[in-house]
């Protein structure tokens, strides 16, 4: 089971990086040399989203604070044990949706939470024609995932909303894999010694946020959901015209990060968040 996850690896460099492969699959990695040599070679082959959330020594940039009209208290440093398995990886319990708990294996090399097909169908998951899907790089090769946005994800008292994750087959001895699409929200910590996952707030104490997220942050995801909509629709329709079976998907995809981009731009109206972070 061990070989169908990354191992836990040190930051060469901070940051949080992504690139897309040949194939349109997305990669999430807080070290830019597990980035293949063609894509980390080339200045548009990849792009790096915000500071790294593994150690003490990364600080997300400040921005001149201004006052507005909601502001939050951001989260206080929260730590969660860490339920020791096989091969030298860790679970961790999670509530998905405020409803449905579920055992996630960490895995900082996972772009998104993977969840089994048998969590998915608790959570009300439901293929009715084509859907938004993805595909991912397994040990079993390529897998195409479905995709949901999960409305919550809640580790201790640390809470993410409109999360990414994907369903997949080859998840079946656990519930799935807690990846960087709810890591990625916090600077974290892993103390091996002591089975302990530490996150941190984002954003840099005294650090105006909304909803407890800079305008850093604000800023960053929305562009990411930008970037993933245009690739997308340009992927689905490069595959429409090949004839791909999976052409459809891709453009169920593209509309997905579309719906995400929404939700979160009205999340933000309604936060105050200020129109340069927007």
């Amino acid at each position: 089971m061990a070989a169908l996850f990354f191992h836990l690896v040190s930051p060469v460099e901070a940051g949080i990086f992504s690139y897309k492969d040949d194939k349109g699959a997305i990669h999430f990695t807080d070290d830019i040399s597990n980035i293949p040599e063609e894509f980390r070679n080339n200045e548009n082959g990849f792009r790096k989203h915000k500071e790294s959330r593994r150690t003490h020594r990364t600080t997300p940039v400040p921005f001149p604070s201004e006052p507005v009209e909601t502001v939050h208290t951001p989260l206080e440093e929260v730590q969660i044990p860490l339920i020791p398995v096989s091969g030298g990886n860790f679970l961790v319990d999670v509530l998905l949706n405020e409803r449905v708990k579920a055992r996630l294996m960490l895995d900082t090399g996972a772009s998104f939470i993977t969840l089994s097909e048998k969590i998915g169908q608790k959570l009300g998951v439901v293929n009715n024609g084509p859907s938004a899907e993805m595909p991912f790089n397994t040990a079993g090769g390529e897998e195409w995932m479905p995709l949901v946005a999960l409305k919550t994800v809640s580790a201790g008292k640390a809470q993410s909303q409109l999360v990414e994750a994907s369903i997949g087959k080859h998840i079946k001895d656990i519930d799935g894999l807690l990846g960087m699409s709810f890591l990625g929200d916090y600077r974290f910590e892993i103390d091996r010694t002591h089975k302990l996952l530490t996150l941190k707030p984002p954003n840099k104490k005294g650090e105006t946020t909304w909803e407890g997220k800079s305008g850093n942050w604000w800023k960053s995801r929305l562009d990411y959901y930008d970037t993933s909509i245009k690739g997308f629709f340009n992927r689905a329709r490069q595959m429409q015209r090949k004839g791909h079976r999976k052409a459809a998907n891709m453009m169920k995809t593209a509309e997905f990060y579309k719906d995400l981009r929404q939700k979160l731009e009205t999340r933000a109206l309604i936060s105050g968040v200020p129109e340069r972070f927007r």
